[in-house]
């Protein structure tokens, strides 16, 4: 008997510990993701060039207030990167809501430096309120893509990069808005959303996402059960290979939950390589866990919590 109540007060503690650490610890944190890339495509006179990728910064919501922003910044100039890439959610709503100074936030992302240029996309959280984030995007000199593209010289060398809508809020043609391949410069693909990935024309260098946060909560072997895309695991987080064409997902920094486990918030790094016959790969693992997608009953509960708050104010 004094055997299992010890065990049992054991898991109790433990419980309370992984939930204080969910909920108090890892969101705080602010890792950075190093990964080298060999992606089809690619021209070899821009081996080595280094992107950053912020998603999904939720500013105002959970623990993301100015002073992160200002840590995210100073983060991605530390590594000095070629090109940055902001995948959105920048989160207009909570921005409006938290009060946080909307010239503070556009002076903050002023502030980032990259060698060649920066450009942003919006989320699915950056069209309510209307013209919020374009306006500090504007006020930033962070040029904005929506279903277009830019060009960037480097070394004499000449890359595409597309920047897509948001799926959720619009209803994107990546072969209007790209092209058919082949294609005469390497062309990167931004779309905060990873489901339109298998849309995206064969012939394209590598996509770019994020708007998963990586599931959020991830547990040992399981995975998430809960992840912001029909496709469940599959497009959940980090690098992605289907039939030579590449993705990459970024676990984002901020949360919907305001919780986090063995998932912590990231700022991801990029070198890419052209790829060789040694470095081909034609498909990657798929995500191992959880087979059903938990999110419309965690969506269920969120729209609940948020009547009875309306009901309450």
């Amino acid at each position: 008997m004094k055997k299992l109540f010890l065990l049992t007060a054991a898991l109790f503690f433990a419980i309370c510990l992984t939930i204080t650490y969910m909920v108090f610890v890892e969101p705080q944190l602010l890792i950075t993701t190093h990964e080298t890339l060999y992606i089809p495509n690619w021209n070899k006179k821009l081996n080595g060039l280094k992107i950053g990728v912020v998603s999904d910064p939720h500013i105002g919501h959970g623990f993301t207030d100015i002073k992160k922003l200002e840590n995210i910044v100073e983060k991605v100039n530390d590594q000095k990167p070629d090109l940055i890439f902001l995948l959105g959610d920048f989160d207009a709503q909570s921005i409006e809501d938290s009060k946080i100074s909307k010239k503070e936030i556009s002076n903050t992302l002023d502030d980032l430096k990259a060698k060649y240029g920066i450009v942003a996309i919006l989320g699915n959280h950056d069209y309510k309120p209307p013209c919020v984030i374009k306006k500090i995007l504007r006020q930033a000199n962070i040029p904005l893509l929506e279903d277009e593209s830019k060009y960037f010289s480097i070394n004499g060398q000449t890359i595409r990069v597309v920047g897509f809508k948001d799926l959720w809020h619009s209803n994107p043609n990546p072969i209007k808005t790209i092209g058919k391949p082949p294609y005469k410069t390497p062309v990167i693909v931004l779309e905060h959303n990873p489901d339109l990935f298998p849309k995206i024309p064969q012939g394209t260098s590598l996509t770019l996402s994020g708007h998963t946060h990586g599931g959020e909560v991830c547990f040992p072997l399981l995975g998430a059960p809960v992840v912001s895309s029909k496709y469940n695991q599959r497009y959940k987080k980090g690098y992605v290979v289907e039939n030579n064409k590449h993705l990459y997902v970024s676990g984002g920094i901020g949360t919907s939950s305001t919780m986090r486990l063995l998932n912590p918030p990231e700022i991801v790094f990029l070198n890419l390589y052209t790829q060789t016959p040694k470095t081909k790969i034609s498909n990657t693992k798929p995500h191992g866990g959880f087979k059903k997608n938990y999110m419309p009953y965690y969506q269920h509960i969120v729209n609940k919590l948020k009547n009875i708050n309306i009901k309450k104010a």
